[in-house]
């Protein structure tokens, strides 16, 4: 979406558009599952992090000074949520008396499977291989899996990057180029 869209559709949906309320919180529902699923303790949370995600979004709309920093406004909106979530989650397993590891499947697994659902139709050979990249990318150390996939998967310029988590333009550069450099190789070490 062009910015200057995507400013007329932030500004409607500011002015009370229940219509592009709706378009907008979809436009980016994958967004913020994906980067749900990355900040998470448990996996089982994501959907109802998204969810809530989502209803922050709207109903915190009208603050938004600047249609411009939106994409910057969703992610701290996102990382608030998770923070919040994961803390609640912890004390929550403390208090419980048993508790078993989670079977539940991965992130990568979860990923794939909604990917693999959204295209029906895909080549089997494409998802597997996405799933292999997937494999791949979350085997990188945090520093550089969080940049990289806010930036490829979540659309997010170096600066919005930063400003989400709070570190230099220049590091969010040198950790993408360093998880790409790891990618590339752990590829090329299995031809």
């Amino acid at each position: 979406m062009e910015n200057e869209d995507l400013s007329i559709l932030i500004k409607s949906a500011q002015g009370g558009s229940a219509t592009d309320m709706a378009t907008l919180a979809s436009r980016f529902q994958k967004m913020i599952v994906v980067n749900c699923a990355l900040r998470l303790d448990d996996n089982n949370q994501v959907e109802d992090v998204a969810q809530e995600v989502t209803e922050q979004l709207l109903s915190s709309l009208s603050q938004l000074r600047s249609p411009e920093a939106f994409t910057s406004w969703l992610e701290k909106i996102i990382v608030h949520t998770c923070i919040r979530n994961n803390k609640s989650s912890r004390s929550r397993k403390v208090r419980e008396v048993g508790l078993e590891a989670d079977d539940s499947q991965s992130l990568v697994d979860r990923l794939v499977e909604k990917d693999v659902n959204r295209l029906p139709e895909a080549n089997f050979a494409q998802n597997q291989a996405r799933e292999h990249l997937l494999s791949h990318i979350q085997q990188l150390p945090q520093s550089q899996r969080v940049p990289l996939v806010l930036h490829y998967f979540g659309a997010l310029s170096y600066r919005q990057i930063a400003e989400v988590l709070r570190i230099k333009t220049g590091t969010v550069s040198s950790n993408i180029s360093k998880g790409k450099r790891s990618l590339n190789q752990r590829l090329l070490d299995e031809l």
